[in-house]
């Protein structure tokens, strides 16, 4: 007798599993950022040079969430998403950066 498949298992199992891999993902990615930040304050406490490597994110300091660095205003100093949601200027109003 051949085993009959729901469809709705058809349909539900993948999105289970993306969302299981986007979970452990964002885990991996924040236990890496957070190793590099140990390793940079270890090297700055013993006064030696930064780590050698190519940067991948930076941490934007008004959201607080990692970006790459190529979403990441030095000169504003915070990332596209918080420029703009604050920096409306005269239109929408909110802090100009």
């Amino acid at each position: 007798m051949p085993t009959v498949v729901h469809p709705a298992l058809i349909a539900a199992v993948p999105l289970l599993v993306g969302a299981l891999l986007l979970m452990v993902r964002t885990r991996v990615a924040d236990l890496r950022h957070a190793l590099r930040e140990v390793e940079a304050a270890v090297r700055s406490v013993l006064r030696l040079p930064p780590a050698f490597g190519v940067v991948y994110a930076i941490r934007c300091p008004r959201c607080r969430r990692w970006v790459k660095p190529r979403r990441f205003d030095l000169r504003r100093m915070s990332c596209r998403p918080c420029i703009t949601t604050l920096g409306r200027g005269r239109r929408g109003g909110g802090v100009c950066l």
